[in-house]
């Protein structure tokens, strides 16, 4: 019913991860995946358009975000 109109987060439905990882499942080394750099509250206004916004006081790092550049590079996005 709620979510955090302050923090960032590179959120991912599970399908779309999967997606992902059958493209890098034989690359070495350290891959970010999630979709891109968004607002808690933006993510969950995609389902439920009546959620409400709420403020993160410190309870969570405001920039829980990723760098996607090196799964960019590879899957060319």
């Amino acid at each position: 019913n709620k979510a955090y109109a302050n923090v960032r987060s590179n959120f991912i439905y599970q399908e779309d991860a999967a997606k992902i990882i059958m493209k890098i499942v034989n690359k070495k080394g350290i891959i970010n995946v999630g979709g891109p750099s968004q607002t808690i509250y933006n993510f969950a206004k995609k389902n439920n358009k009546k959620i409400k916004r709420i403020f993160s006081k410190g309870e969570f790092p405001k920039r829980g975000d990723m760098s996607l550049k090196k799964l960019k590079k590879i899957i060319k996005l």
